[in-house]
């Protein structure tokens, strides 16, 4: 996606500045912020296209502008940390982000990240009416407005918890494994551990179930991956 915006948010100038380069080069438009409460600031006063934020910084930490900004945005999310510890990823995505990649990287898989993550939230062309919408008993999906009804209330969710709940919905009693799941929702360009699925499935039952606590629609298939209950109708 050519010319969309992308924000960093990093307190490493130098860092911020190869970035920056590479963005440019590959055809974004790139600003950036050198701490967690000057990007929340800069993020408030112009929404980009995708945000790729540090998770350690001085002032507001990453996960504290994560939060912030999946209080009232679905902006892709790429979290940035410097320590491969599992539980940094999970606190990661569990704040709301999209994806994560671990420093040191290289520029071409951090912009092939950035581009998986603006596919999936882009219009690629119209579609059949039949495939905007998806009704599964009290959950509506609707994909044109990427909006999620759970009886009448609204659900808030990330371009990629709307994705994995749409491919899981429009194929109830399906069982995909979690690659599978991870190349529907990232592109197999992108390499992602496959236990990142297992996260994102914990955040999309927290929230339905935040709306109705007897609703759970997203079945386990222990050592396979998941699937939607054929029960919904």
């Amino acid at each position: 996606m050519k010319n969309a915006e992308i924000l960093i948010i990093d307190d490493d100038r130098a860092l911020v500045d190869v970035l920056s380069m590479a963005l440019e080069d590959a055809g974004f438009i790139v600003r950036s912020a050198s701490d967690g409460a000057k990007g929340w600031a800069a993020f408030s006063a112009k929404k980009p296209d995708l945000v790729i934020l540090d998770l350690l910084m001085p002032e507001l930490d990453g996960l504290e502008v994560c939060r912030r900004i999946r209080t009232a945005h679905t902006t892709p999310i790429v979290m940035l940390t410097s320590r491969a510890e599992e539980m940094d990823k999970i606190l990661g995505l569990e704040g709301g982000a999209d994806d994560y990649i671990t420093k040191p990287f290289s520029t071409r898989e951090l912009i092939a990240r950035v581009r998986a993550a603006l596919r999936r939230v882009a219009m690629h062309g119209p579609e059949p009416e039949s495939e905007l919408c998806c009704q599964r008993g009290p959950l509506h999906l609707d994909r044109d407005r990427r909006e999620v009804r759970l009886f009448s209330t609204t659900i808030t969710l990330t371009a990629t918890e709307f994705d994995l709940l749409w491919t899981l919905a429009k194929r109830p009693g399906h069982v995909f494994s979690r690659q599978a799941l991870v190349d529907t929702v990232y592109g197999e360009e992108v390499v992602v551990a496959d236990r990142t699925i297992d996260t994102f499935v914990k955040r999309l039952r927290r929230k339905l179930a935040a709306v109705d606590a007897t609703y759970t629609p997203i079945e386990t298939i222990r050592a396979v991956g998941y699937r939607f209950s054929e029960q919904e109708p």
